[in-house]
């Protein structure tokens, strides 16, 4: 894994990340996320690119988590509820 273009990185696409994380599926994240499956691999695409890593790969009829994205998975989980943290401070 390169360095992070942290820069690129926002909320939205965390949380795209965790949904297909936890789904592993592409479909069921879009589902859970209420937006299509375009969306979700738009999103996905632009997070490879930001990370440098595929992060998912297929697997028979689904997708696995690349080593990249498993070592990754609990920071992103610690920084979105941070986030959320902030705005209950408000």
């Amino acid at each position: 894994m390169s360095k992070i273009d942290v820069s690129s990185l926002d909320v939205k696409l965390l949380r795209t990340f965790l949904a297909v994380f936890e789904e592993e599926s592409v479909t069921r994240a879009a589902e859970r996320l209420d937006c299509s499956q375009s969306a979700v691999s738009h999103s996905l695409d632009r997070l490879r690119h930001c990370i440098g890593d595929p992060l998912f790969v297929k697997r028979g009829r689904g997708i696995a988590a690349t080593a990249a994205a498993v070592s990754i998975a609990p920071k992103v989980t610690d920084i979105l509820i941070s986030i959320e943290g902030l705005a209950l401070q408000g």
